[in-house]
């Protein structure tokens, strides 16, 4: 056991390995792979909501939620560019408590979301090894797809960490090319579906909403999705002390990364949606699993009930029909695909979906891999050679975008608990820097181990807890910089533009946005939703907090997050 200053002076001669290695590139690259990391996963957003509404929100998100957190950002990482970044910043402002629940709840949100990136890239793998999906025999033994599917999550999250151990530098590096290489054959998408919108010398008809959808609900189911793809400039602060010029590289980064972010989401979009993938209600095969589709009453009317796809449910309740006393019955097979049954909700035909190339037995629509194809038929014809290429390479694009955005998101997963840790609020063990390369390699190794566990279990239904804990860390620092413009006034900073008028600004529109996400949460799925689920993880990080602070604090000073210099 080290007495109190033996284990002030170990932490605090770790924490000095720390390497300043980050320039513009990288941290352009970890950030980019923090809060967008490609256009994949918002296809949804389109079919649910509609593609007027939701060219909308993919504008107004970046300046009434986007620009005000790099604002925030920018001001509160200014002051305090230093390891830990936004537990330092609600600490300062409001208390251990509160500082240390921030850190708490962004590190479970990289544990729920972090994990899932290496089993969307074994996913995607499986379009070209189809054993990840449908298993391997060998021999007399089978390997379940699932189980393959898991180590190949095992070895990405290995490969991953030890690049993460070998120096941020090189993370940040490797991500920055990553987005380099997936952003070519998005870029030959958008232009070929923008050449094709030209060519066409029309402009399709896309309606505002998505069929059967209001104001209210078409914006409240799509404000999650849209959140989710513009939030976590706040994550990459907690490698403050791993920046070369902090204050002025870590601003730069986020403002070229909201330029290739803004991009990477809207070029697509519009070239999909006009150049081929859109029109006469294609749009509404924008979306991901249909197997467990809602059934209108027309389109169920039109589809026998014994016919369903298995998992679908339908909004219209037969009378059951009463077998004889001891006659057996049986249940048919269903015959009807969940694409079929999905798009019959919306009138879609099975003609128009075989016109389409769409399998009608298939169980998930359309993502960018299939809509880069369908650009590429649009040109030159189904299954020519330009078709394939486009849809294979946005599939490789897709599954090299979750490699990035597990580089990305790790960053944060690691640096927090090393920040507590420097801080007395984590083991003492987990500030131990490796001492070539100077990153937290106990840290990284230990998150490692959470993310493959996490992985064990794709928790993507956990998606909207992630984004409430992350907003609710989001409120705070906003609270934070309101509370240390009036208790430290004198610290150097770089404020929010237009005085007290501008910080009102900027500060009511987020917190807008995030009190509707959370009130329509609430609304569509109850207190014991997605929100009790915050509410216990907070509950938690209060026992751990407590727990931490008698136990494993005594003889850890405070860090003084005031003390970094721009070098």
């Amino acid at each position: 056991m080290l007495d109190s200053g033996d284990k002030a002076s170990y932490v605090a001669s770790q924490a000095k390995r720390l390497k300043r290695s980050l320039t513009l590139l990288p941290l352009f690259g970890l950030i980019y792979f923090t809060v967008c990391g490609g256009s994949f996963g918002y296809e949804q957003l389109i079919s649910s909501s509609g593609p007027g509404l939701a060219l909308l929100m993919l504008i107004a998100t970046p300046i009434i939620f986007s620009i005000p957190n790099i604002l925030m950002v920018r001001e509160l990482q200014s002051m305090m560019p230093v390891e830990g970044g936004y537990y330092h910043w609600v600490k300062q402002a409001f208390g251990p408590l509160p500082g240390f629940l921030a850190g708490w709840m962004n590190w479970i949100v990289s544990w729920v979301d972090t994990s899932i990136y290496p089993l969307l890239f074994a996913s995607y793998l499986s379009f070209f090894i189809p054993q990840l999906s449908n298993g391997w025999q060998i021999g007399s033994t089978f390997l379940s797809g699932p189980l393959l599917s898991w180590l190949v999550a095992i070895l990405v999250i290995l490969l991953m960490s030890w690049l993460q151990v070998r120096g941020s530098r090189l993370a940040g590096l490797t991500s920055s090319w990553i987005g380099v290489l997936i952003l070519l054959p998005l870029a030959a998408m958008s232009v070929l579906g923008i050449y094709n919108w030209i060519a066409g010398g029309t402009t399709a008809s896309l309606p505002f909403f998505s069929e059967g959808q209001d104001w209210t609900g078409a914006f409240s189911v799509g404000l999650f999705i849209v959140m989710w793809n513009f939030m976590g400039w706040e994550l990459p602060t907690v490698a403050g002390d791993e920046i070369i010029k902090p204050k002025k590289t870590y601003s730069k980064a986020m403002v070229l990364v909201l330029v290739a972010t803004i991009l990477t989401y809207a070029l697509p979009t519009v070239a999909g949606l006009y150049g081929g993938a859109g029109a006469d209600q294609k749009y509404l095969l924008w979306t991901e699993d249909v197997s467990s589709v809602e059934v209108s009453a027309p389109a169920a009317e039109s589809i026998p009930a014994d016919q369903l796809p298995e998992g679908a449910i339908t909004t219209i309740v037969a009378e059951p029909e009463l077998s004889e006393p001891g006659s057996e019955t049986t249940s048919a097979e269903p015959e009807v695909g969940a694409m079929e049954a999905y798009a019959a909700q919306y009138g879609i035909t099975i003609d128009q979906l075989n016109e389409w190339g769409v399998d009608p037995q298939a169980t998930n629509g359309w993502m960018f891999p299939d809509i880069a194809r369908v650009i590429g038929e649009q040109i030159a014809g189904r299954d020519s050679p330009l078709a394939l290429f486009l849809g294979y390479s946005v599939t490789v694009a897709a599954m090299l975008a979750m490699l990035g955005l597990f580089i990305g998101n790790s960053l944060g997963g690691s640096r927090i608990p090393f920040a507590l840790a420097e801080d007395g609020m984590m083991p003492k063990w987990m500030v131990k820097v490796h001492p070539r390369y100077g990153t937290p390699w106990v840290a990284i190794v230990v998150v490692g181990v959470i993310y493959a566990i996490f992985s064990l279990q794709a928790f993507s239904f956990l998606v909207v807890l992630d984004v409430l804990l992350n907003t609710l860390v989001i409120l705070m620092c906003f609270a934070a910089l309101w509370k240390l413009r009036f208790s430290r006034p004198n610290l150097p900073r770089t404020k929010i533009p237009g005085g007290y008028f501008g910080l009102v600004v900027f500060t009511l529109m987020p917190t807008a946005i995030i009190g509707l996400a959370i009130y329509s949460q609430v609304v569509e799925e109850g207190i014991l939703g997605a929100v009790g689920y915050a509410i216990a993880a907070i509950l938690i990080g209060a026992l751990i907090f407590f727990f931490m602070r008698k136990f494993i604090k005594p003889g850890v000073p405070d860090v003084d997050p005031y003390r970094a210099s721009d070098e």
